[in-house]
């Protein structure tokens, strides 16, 4: 049996994941960056310091039974969203 028909729903709350995400990130951690969120964030900034290094671990141990390396794919994701826009904008 396939659960294709799900599809839309689970697209729909990635979205909805991703706006709750970026919206934490500025909100709460007074991100500078309303497009980027936490899991994407981490992965920016684990090589500059401890703090978000230790997030991206915590962020990508929660995630792993969905997503390997979480919150790489998240910068990734975050970089290809602002590349789309920025194409779309001219």
């Amino acid at each position: 049996m396939t659960y294709s028909f799900l599809q839309p729903l689970f697209d729909y709350l990635v979205r909805v994941g991703d706006a709750t995400s970026q919206l934490l990130n500025v909100l709460v951690l007074f991100g500078d960056n309303a497009n980027e969120s936490i899991s994407g964030r981490a992965w920016r900034l684990h090589e500059q310091s401890k703090v978000w290094a230790a997030v991206r671990i915590i962020i990508d141990y929660l995630a792993s039974p969905l997503e390997l390396d979480h919150c790489e794919a998240s910068h990734k994701a975050d970089v290809s969203r602002a590349a789309r826009l920025l194409r779309n904008q001219g």
